[in-house]
């Protein structure tokens, strides 16, 4: 059994990597290579990073988090159009879209009350 600093080492190293972009399966596979446990044990210490993950987004406000989308999307739609990148410039402009809830697929239904034409079940 691996001491508690060992344990959260393991835990840390996968979150990072989880943060970084990577899936559980991968690196579930290269924890138990790196530290020679069992998969099964990689997979609980994954699960914890991913837990841990969820919580710290949980506590960030959802508008906040929306606010720095946008403002991320606005500023690589300004790289975009200097760079003259039309197709980035649409993807950019797709996805703010959708962030926002702008276009006909986001037309406000009859009998909605959420912002947006999106219902609170939405």
């Amino acid at each position: 059994m691996a001491s508690t600093v060992a344990t959260t080492e393991r835990v840390n190293w996968a979150l990072e990597q989880l943060m970084a972009g990577r899936g559980s399966s991968a690196v579930v596979s290269e924890m138990s290579q790196r530290w020679g446990i069992t998969r099964r044990q990689a997979q609980r210490l994954t699960k914890r990073a991913h837990q841990t993950l969820v919580q710290d987004l949980d506590i960030v406000e959802r508008t906040d988090m929306t606010a720095q989308l946008i403002a991320l999307l606005m500023a690589s739609a300004e790289q975009a159009l200097k760079a003259k990148n039309s197709g980035a410039i649409v993807g950019i402009s797709r996805e703010l879209r959708a962030l926002v809830g702008l276009g006909v697929d986001h037309a406000p239904r009859l009998g909605t009350t959420g912002r947006f034409g999106r219902s609170s079940w939405d």
